[in-house]
């Protein structure tokens, strides 16, 4: 029952949260998937390391999904290309139990993470 409440308390908020606050979110979760991930790998946890892998690799997805392109073709061609590389990387770190290519997962996205900001900020 509680799990229930739980869920509904959490899709309301996230359907009534601004844009900016759910890219927000999602960039803040792939980051802490990233970091499990990391954790996992180096303890060769690989069920752990799939999982971490998995979430943040649908994270990525979702974001590509939501791209319009008919708004803003450039740059939703450009945010493509970066996503595709993002998911790229975590196929390559789940592969290889590499975490350098987490690492250029993270630059990626936390680049990302503060132009949203920065543009959900400016005037």
């Amino acid at each position: 029952m509680h799990a229930h409440a739980a869920n509904v308390y959490r899709r309301v908020d996230l359907e009534s949260a601004p844009k900016p606050q759910i890219l927000d979110r999602l960039f803040g979760r792939f980051l802490t998937d990233v970091e499990a991930a990391r954790t996992a790998i180096l303890a060769r946890d690989i069920v752990a390391k799939a999982a971490a892998i998995d979430h943040g690799t649908q994270i990525v997805g979702e974001l590509r999904a939501s791209l319009d392109h008919h708004a803003a073709p450039e740059l939703c061609a450009n945010l493509d290309a970066l996503y595709g590389f993002v998911a790229q990387r975590l196929g390559f770190a789940s592969l290889a139990l590499d975490v350098t290519f987490l690492d250029q997962a993270v630059t990626v996205m936390a680049d990302l993470r503060s132009a949203f900001a920065a543009a959900a900020t400016a005037p």
